[in-house]
């Protein structure tokens, strides 16, 4: 899977001096990793 981005958005990216990336609670899920609250699959 491959997702296209906004080049405009890439570039405001890549001149950044630094960059803060926030996830949380079902980004696992999302991607199909089984999370740990899971009581099927999960640990």
């Amino acid at each position: 899977m491959f997702e296209q981005f906004d080049p405009g958005l890439i570039a405001t990216l890549r001149a950044a001096r630094s960059l803060t990336i926030l996830t949380g609670a079902g980004i696992s899920a999302e991607s199909g990793i089984p999370t740990f609250r899971d009581s099927l699959a999960g640990l």
